[in-house]
This record gives structure tokens, C-alpha cells and sequence, in this order.
């Protein structure tokens, strides 16, 4: 249920600032051409988005028709519906005709993927600025709260892509939770995922099936690793880019449901090691002389010491071991833990 909410809206140059009671629904904007932007829902409220540009939510890309999709607030509910869009408005994955919306789904309207999502109104904030008049071509001042398609407009002047591209942050949007919306909607191209510490991974589809993956232009590592290596990736950022190919040596052609699965396996299994899993870009250093006894080292973990003697890296010692990532982890953490090496 919608509850009572505080937005501000432009009247002839002017920003007013409505208040009431409890919090609001605001559409975020999590990825994409807009990243960053912000839309409040107002009570019973009938909101066109598209590329018209009489519209109060107006999204300027050719992936957007002129009138795509249409939300409905009431003080019981909030639906979404198609406008008979050219390429289809997605809920959490599905294509949609007109379906309810709950906290926490995820739109996908051409390249934008937009949050639903409550605040809470804080009583003990002072009260929003009062309405000031702005002429038009001039932006509001830095400490003014916007909603609706000034504050879309006004966020994302910065982040300008050209059609078909998407970008954002894998903390904002797992990339499991991307590919869900990528399947359904039948998307071509390749998703590049930069981690903090420079690893580029890059996930080939071809009309919503996987194709194809690889980590830092290692194409001896196979799909599925590289692919499943990815996605336990928790901090970074994305780019989809409906332009790029590439001509795998060994392509697969699974559905993003099938590789999930195994990632989810791989993922579960990996966090069931512990917290100290050393990261993909992880260093690690071997103090001369070993002091624990090589002997107490099972063949796999002395495999994988060997390994880490040749090239200490997490990266060079999963690409080169004989045992799958979730045994060679294992091994390279009880060296860890035991002091055969440490991590720079």
C-alpha cells in the first residue's frame, strides 16, 4: 500500500515541494543511460514513460518507444503496463502485458533497469527548502531534492551511451539478477564487468543464450569457468553493449537459466569455505625457509603449492590447476590458513 509521501514537482518554472506523513515509493534508477536518477511516486498517479517529449517521464534512447509503458499508483497498489512497446517492458526478468509491483522489483525499459523501492521519511529532518522559481535552461541548486524527469535529466547529463548500451554497478545490480533480465528479453551482445582491482570479464549472448566468456583475454580458460568465475563477482562495474561480438574458438549455447544453476553451485560452494577466500586479483608471497612440514600436505594441496611456487597468483594457480576452482580454493586457503604462503 502506498503510503504518505513528500515529492516535489516543476509548475511553470517552478519547483513545489508537497508534504504529508510517512515515506514514499521512488522509482531509482540503478543502471543505464539515466544511472542515478530518481522519480517519486505521488498517490494516485497515472505516469507514461517514453520518448515523447510531452511525457513527465521521458527517456530519450531508440530502444524506448514514444509511449512504452504506463504506471498506475493507487493507495492499494501499483501496476505497470505495456503501451504496446517495440521491444517489450520486462519485470524482474519477464515480459509483461500489465502485472502489480512490490518493493524491490527491477524494470527494464529499453536500457534503463529502474528499482522500485520505499524511503522512509525521517521527522526529525528539517522540512524540505521552500518552492523556488528556476527559468527554464537553468539547473536547481545543488542542495535542492528533485524528483520526476528534471532530476533524470539533470543526473545523467554525464553519462550519455549511445543506443544499446547499458551501464552500472554490480553492488546496485547483481549480476545473477542482470542476466535474469537479459535472458527473457532475448538480448544480444556481450556484458563487460570491470572488478576494483582491474580484472575485465566479458559475457557473450546471442538472442538471451550464452555463447561464450572469458577473464582477461584468456581464451584457454573454458566458458563455463570463466563464466561461473564472474558471476561470484560482487563489486564493480558493467557495461552491455548490444554491438559486440566475438568468434569463440569453443562456443556454447546454453540458456542463462543453465549456467546459473552451476554458478549458484560454484557461489554457495565458495562462500561455504569461509570468509577468507582470497580474491581473483589476490598475490600471494612464499616465506623462505617454509617452516610448516610439506609432508603434512595432502597430493592436491602440494599440487596447488607448486603451482603457487611457479606464479603466486589466484588468477594463474586457478588457470593452471588440474582440480576444479572449488577443490583448488580449498587448497589454496588451508595454505593460507597453515602459513605456506600469505597474501600480499
Amino acid at each position: 500500500m502506498i503510503t504518505a509521501m513528500i515529492t516535489t514537482t516543476y509548475i511553470n518554472g517552478v519547483f513545489m515541494v508537497h508534504q504529508s506523513e510517512s515515506g514514499r515509493y521512488i522509482l531509482k534508477f540503478i543502471s543505464g543511460k539515466y544511472q542515478g536518477g530518481e522519480f517519486a511516486l505521488e498517490m494516485n498517479q497515472e505516469l507514461i514513460i517514453g520518448r515523447s517529449s510531452e511525457l513527465e517521464m521521458v527517456l530519450i534512447e531508440d530502444m524506448v518507444s514514444r509511449h512504452h509503458a504506463k504506471i498506475v499508483t493507487t493507495p492499494e497498489e501499483i501496476t505497470i503496463e505495456d503501451l504496446g512497446s517495440t521491444n517489450g517492458t520486462f519485470v524482474n526478468g519477464e515480459k509483461i502485458t500489465k502485472c502489480k509491483l512490490k518493493e524491490g522489483d527491477r524494470i527494464l525499459i529499453g536500457t534503463s533497469i529502474i528499482k522500485l523501492v520505499y524511503e522512509e521519511q525521517d521527522a526529525s529532518q528539517p522540512p524540505p527548502p521552500p518552492a523556488v522559481a528556476i527559468p527554464d535552461g537553468l539547473e536547481p541548486p545543488a542542495t535542492m531534492t528533485l524528483t520526476g524527469a528534471k532530476r533524470v535529466h539533470t543526473q545523467s547529463r554525464a553519462r550519455q551511451t549511445g543506443s544499446g548500451v547499458l551501464t552500472g554497478d554490480i553492488d546496485q545490480v547483481r549480476l545473477p539478477d542482470l542476466l535474469q533480465l537479459f535472458g527473457p528479453s532475448k538480448k544480444t551482445g556481450a556484458l563487460f564487468v570491470t572488478t576494483p582491482g582491474g580484472t575485465e570479464g566479458g559475457i557473450y549472448m546471442r538472442d538471451g543464450r550464452i555463447y561464450g566468456a572469458v577473464i582477461n583475454g584468456n581464451f584457454d580458460v573454458s566458458v563455463e569457468k570463466s563464466f561461473c568465475r564472474i558471476m561470484c563477482w560482487e563489486k564493480g562495474s558493467f557495461l552491455f553493449d548490444n554491438t559486440a561480438t566475438y568468434d569463440f574458438a569453443e562456443p556454447i549455447n546454453e540458456t542463462v537459466e543453465t549456467m546459473l544453476m552451476e554458478a549458484m553451485r560454484v557461489m554457495d560452494e565458495t562462500h561455504a569455505i569461509g570468509d577468507d577466500v582470497p580474491a581473483f586479483e589476490a598475490i600471494f608471497r612464499i616465506t623462505f625457509p617454509i617452516q610448516p612440514k610439506l609432508s603434512d600436505l595432502s597430493k592436491e594441496q602440494l599440487d596447488v603449492f607448486q603451482l603457487a611456487l611457479a606464479e603466486p597468483s589466484m588468477e594463474a594457480i586457478l588457470n593452471s590447476s588440474e582440480l576444479d576452482d572449488i577443490e583448488t580454493t580449498k587448497a589454496v586457503v588451508h595454505l593460507l590458513r597453515n602459513h605456506y604462503m600469505v597474501t600480499v
